[in-house]
C-alpha cells in the first residue's frame, strides 16, 4: 500500500495546481526584466556611464593634501668656525683662538640644524594642455556608452526573436497535438464501425488490426509531442526567468494564437535603409573608436602643460617655530625618450583604423545580403503557406467526398482512413508553414527599419 502513496500525492499536486496563462507579450516583458544576459547588459550600460563620468573628471583640477616628517641620526646641516674661516694656517690659528674664547664664555663654536622637522601642504594642479588626450579619452567614453546601449538593444532584439520562436513552436506543437487528438477520436469512431462490420461479416480481421496499430501509433505520437512541449516550455521559461516547477508545466497555458497573417505586400519594403540599424551604427563606432585611440597615441608625442599652486605649513628646522607659505608654479613636460615608442604606437593604431574601416565596408555588404535574404525568406514562406492552404483545402474536399462514398459502402475503411490521415498531415504542414511565415516576418521587422 505504501508504494502507491507517492504517485497519489504527485497526482493530487498536479490536479491542485492552478492554471497559469502566459501571453506572448507577458513572456517578452518578463524576459526583458528577468533574463540574466539582459540584466548584465543593463549593468554594462551603468558601467559605461560611470566610465564617462570618470573621463569628464579629467578636465577638473587635481587637488591633493600631503604631510611629511623626518628625524635624522645626525644634523643634516652643521657649520663650524673652520667652515667659515677656511683651512689656511692663519685661519687654523684663529679658529683655535676663537674656539677657546667661545668655550670659555659658554658658547658653542659650531651650529647644527635640520635634525628633525615636519610639514603639511595642499596642492592644486590644473592641466592646460595634454596633447588632446583628455578630449580623446572623453570621446572614447562617449562612444563606449553609445556602444553599450546599442549592444543592449541588439541583445533585447535577439531575445525577442528567441522568445517568439520558442513560443510559436510550442503553439505549433499544441495545435499538432489537438489535430492528433481529433484524428484519434475519428479512429475510435471508425473502429466501432469496422468492429460492427466485422461482426456482420463485412470487414476482415486485418482491417481491425490496421486500425488498432494506427491508434497505437497516434498515441505514441501524442506522447512524443507532449514530451516535446514540456521541454520547450522549460526552455522558454528558463530563458525569460519565469519561476516554475516541472510538475506544473501542464498548468502553464500559452494563450496567443496565430491570428490573421499579413501578406508580404504589407510587410516588405522596397529599399530599406540600413544606416539606422544597430549593427551599422556599431561598425561606425568601431572606426571612430580606433581614430580616437590613435589621437591619444599621437598626444603622447606632444608636450604637457599644467599650472598649479600650493599652500602649507612647515617646520623644517624644528624646534624652531615653523611658518605658513605658498607658491605658484607651471610645468612643461616633453617626452623626449618616449617619442620613438609613441610613433610606433600611433602607426599601430593607424593600421587598426584601416582595418576597422575595411571591416565596416565588408560587413555593410553582408548586412545588405542579410536584408535580401530576409526579404526572400518572407516571400518564400508566404508561397509555402499558400501551397499548404491549397493542399489542406484539397484534402478536406477529398475527405468529404470519400466520406459520402464510405457511408454508401463504395470505399473501404482503409481508403477512408488514408484520406483522413492525409488531412491530418496537411493540417500539420499548414501549422508549420504558418509558424515559419510569422517568424520570418518578425525577423524581417526586427532587423529592417
Amino acid at each position: 500500500m505504501k508504494r502507491y502513496i507517492l504517485p497519489v500525492i504527485l497526482l493530487l499536486t498536479v490536479q491542485a495546481s492552478p492554471a497559469q496563462t502566459l501571453s506572448l507579450r507577458e513572456c517578452l516583458d518578463y524576459g526583458a526584466r528577468e533574463n540574466v544576459p539582459a540584466k548584465n547588459s543593463s549593468l554594462d550600460i551603468l558601467s559605461a556611464r560611470a566610465q564617462r563620468t570618470e573621463a569628464r573628471l579629467e578636465y577638473l583640477p587635481k587637488v591633493s593634501v600631503s604631510a611629511f616628517g623626518y628625524r635624522a641620526l645626525h644634523p643634516l646641516l652643521e657649520i663650524t668656525l673652520k667652515d667659515v674661516l677656511g683651512n689656511s694656517d692663519a685661519a687654523n690659528d684663529l679658529n683655535t683662538s676663537l674656539g677657546a674664547i667661545a668655550r670659555e664664555n659658554g658658547i658653542t663654536p659650531s651650529y647644527s640644524t635640520l635634525k628633525w622637522g615636519y610639514g603639511a601642504a595642499a596642492t592644486l594642479m590644473q592641466p592646460v594642455y595634454a596633447g588632446g588626450r583628455i578630449r580623446a579619452g572623453n570621446r572614447l567614453a562617449d562612444l563606449g556608452l553609445e556602444a553599450a546601449v546599442l549592444k543592449d538593444s541588439i541583445l533585447h532584439r535577439d531575445l525577442r526573436d528567441s522568445v517568439e520562436n520558442k513560443y510559436w513552436r510550442i503553439v505549433a506543437l499544441e495545435q499538432k497535438r489537438q489535430t492528433l487528438l481529433e484524428t484519434t477520436s475519428f479512429l475510435d469512431s471508425l473502429s466501432k464501425d469496422v468492429s460492427s462490420a466485422r461482426n456482420a461479416g463485412l470487414a476482415t480481421e486485418p482491417q481491425v488490426l490496421q486500425l488498432s496499430l494506427k491508434r497505437n501509433e497516434l498515441s505514441a505520437g501524442i506522447r512524443r509531442l507532449e514530451g516535446g512541449i514540456s521541454l520547450l516550455k522549460m526552455d522558454l521559461l528558463d530563458e525569460i526567468g519565469y519561476p516554475y516547477r516541472y510538475l506544473d508545466l501542464g498548468s502553464i497555458i500559452l494563450t496567443d494564437s496565430l491570428g490573421i497573417l499579413p501578406p508580404p505586400r504589407e510587410v516588405l519594403q522596397d529599399f530599406p535603409d540600413l544606416s539606422g540599424t544597430e549593427e551599422q551604427r556599431l561598425l561606425l563606432l568601431q572606426v571612430e573608436a580606433r581614430r580616437q585611440e590613435k589621437k591619444m597615441a599621437v598626444g603622447e608625442l606632444l608636450p604637457e602643460v599644467a599650472v598649479g599652486g600650493g599652500y602649507g605649513y612647515s617646520a623644517l628646522m624644528a624646534p624652531k617655530e615653523g611658518t605658513f607659505n605658498g607658491l605658484l608654479f607651471a610645468t612643461v613636460k616633453i617626452p623626449l625618450t618616449d617619442i620613438p615608442k609613441a610613433v610606433i604606437r600611433a602607426r599601430r593604431y593607424e593600421y587598426a583604423v584601416q582595418k576597422a574601416a575595411a571591416d565596416r565596408e565588408f560587413l555593410t555588404t553582408r548586412l545588405r545580403l542579410q536584408e535580401r535574404m530576409l526579404y526572400q525568406e518572407v516571400e518564400t514562406a508566404w508561397d509555402e503557406l499558400c501551397l499548404a492552404e491549397e493542399a489542406l483545402a484539397l484534402s478536406e474536399d477529398t475527405l468529404s467526398r470519400i466520406r459520402i462514398r464510405y457511408d454508401a459502402g463504395e470505399v473501404t475503411s482503409a481508403d477512408f482512413l488514408q484520406t483522413q490521415l492525409s488531412v491530418t498531415s496537411a493540417r500539420e504542414t499548414l501549422t508549420d508553414r504558418q509558424i515559419a511565415y510569422r517568424l520570418a516576418v518578425n525577423r524581417y521587422r526586427s532587423r529592417i527599419k
